[in-house]
């Protein structure tokens, strides 16, 4: 899955933009703290306002990413790394079976 819950950056804004709700801070006062611009800031209070907290999530939180492994193969890694290698680690294993195995799935894709 993936994260759910709210970044500190995130969770800060939240803030800041409840004391706007509040009345206790203006806006440009916001944009100040957050260090942003006057524009983006009414950008983010608009989306404040119209969903909460929740709008202010990032997008893609929550999501599978697009070079995730399919479920199946990921099982079948870890089943023939599981048999092979109980005593390693995740990452060590990996590597192993890619090296010794035959599966070519790297620890980081980005190999």
């Amino acid at each position: 899955m993936g994260r759910t819950g709210l970044s500190k950056k995130e969770l800060s804004r939240v803030e800041v933009m409840g004391r706007v709700k509040a009345g206790s801070l203006r806006l440009c006062e916001a944009a100040e703290m957050l260090e942003l611009s006057y524009r983006q800031s009414k950008r983010i209070w608009a989306r404040y306002r119209a969903g909460g907290a929740k709008a202010l999530q990032h997008g893609n939180c929550g999501r599978v990413s697009n070079r995730a492994y399919g479920a199946e193969f990921r099982a079948a890694v870890l089943k023939q790394v599981q048999a092979r290698y109980e005593d390693f680690g995740p990452t060590l294993g990996t590597c192993q079976e890619s090296c010794v195995g035959g599966i070519h799935a790297a620890a980081s894709k980005r190999d």
